[in-house]
């Protein structure tokens, strides 16, 4: 039987197509996010920020809400984003939500999410919820002035070039731009370049070391390299300045598992699943390949099933239910696989 060479097969293809696609280039499509935003008295909140993160952490998008409290992001590609609430100098609390976006099968038409968002007053927030971490720097203008035309142009992919030569110039100007560091490593990893992003991001959470965006892309950049030790550490920092992140637990969860840490890498990966409802289908195939590591048959069976009910039109589809049947029939009959 070919069950562990297949599942292995599988699962270092597929799972790391899905992870490097994650920060990878992706192209436009008409898919929108839309959603309102209100008070807990359900009264809209207008003139907030609101914010479109991609899958690392990078803010690629910025609307205002409106007097019905309405915000759009439209011209979005296929992927995980993260709507963020901006609620400072107001009384209410912050939020962010995670959305996917996927066009129907056959990939023709849009994908449209819809999320709302009910804000609580800080007055009736529970001693644990508290507001963000804010770094200020006193920026040469000069410096501000290049990294805000920087923020305008990496949008295009066509200004790239010309968005990073800004970026390096705020940084030579004000060589401790926190901020512009932080876009230019998070960009580079984004593009994968990764042996260009990790000199900046090291540098920007040198200065800020509670920044769990740099933490996120720097571990996201050494794993890359293979720079195993450093990427478990750089996650382990990002999860636990942002918990909730699904996207820094998912991947110390992943990092951990292909570098034998299985016991502590099935806590984050359950963690990973929890916080993405259930609905991350990466987690459920690294559970899987965990599982079957661990020869706890039934369960990476468990988890492929999951797997196929979040992404049924896999292209491994059929060899992943032929895989199921055969790991059930394993965890039946107690052999080991060959």
């Amino acid at each position: 039987m070919l069950v562990l060479s297949l599942l292995l097969t599988l699962g270092w293809v597929s799972s790391e197509r899905s992870r490097s696609d994650a920060v990878g280039l992706v192209t436009q499509s008409s898919n929108s996010i839309s959603g309102h935003v209100s008070g807990d008295q359900r009264e809209p909140l207008p003139d907030l920020r609101v914010e479109l993160l991609n899958e690392v952490d990078t803010v690629i998008q910025v609307a205002k809400t409106d007097a019905s409290g309405l915000f759009v992001f439209r011209k979005l590609s296929d992927g995980a984003f993260q709507v963020r609430v901006q609620a400072s100098s107001t009384n209410y609390i912050g939020q962010t939500k995670r959305v996917e976006l996927a066009r129907p099968r056959g990939g023709f038409g849009a994908a449209s999410e819809e999320v709302d968002f009910v804000l609580i007053t800080r007055r009736t927030a529970s001693p644990a919820q508290k507001p963000g971490v804010v770094f200020l720097q006193e920026v040469p203008a000069q410096a501000r002035k290049e990294y805000q035309r920087a923020a305008e142009l990496l949008p295009k992919s066509e200004k790239r070039q010309e968005a990073l030569a800004a970026l390096k110039k705020a940084i030579e100007i004000y060589p401790q731009y926190f901020d512009a560091l932080e876009m230019l490593g998070s960009d580079y990893v984004k593009h994968k370049d990764y042996e260009f992003a990790v000199p900046p991001l090291t540098k920007a959470v040198e200065i800020n070391a509670r920044a769990y965006p740099s933490w996120y892309a720097l571990g996201v950049a050494q794993y890359n390299l293979k720079q195993q030790p450093a990427a478990i550490e750089s996650l382990k920092r990002a999860v636990s300045l942002n918990p909730k992140s699904i996207n820094a637990t998912l991947w110390l969860g992943m990092v951990l598992r292909r570098t034998g840490h299985l016991d502590e890498a099935e806590t984050h990966l359950k963690q990973a699943n929890v916080l993405a409802d259930a609905k991350l289908p990466d987690a459920h195939w690294e559970l899987a390949l965990l599982f079957n590591q661990l020869k706890r048959f039934q369960e990476a069976a468990d988890e492929l099933e999951r797997f196929l009910k979040v992404q049924p039109d896999s292209q491994d589809a059929q060899k992943i239910t032929k895989l199921i049947q055969q790991l059930r029939q394993q965890s039946a009959t107690g052999n080991k696989p060959d």
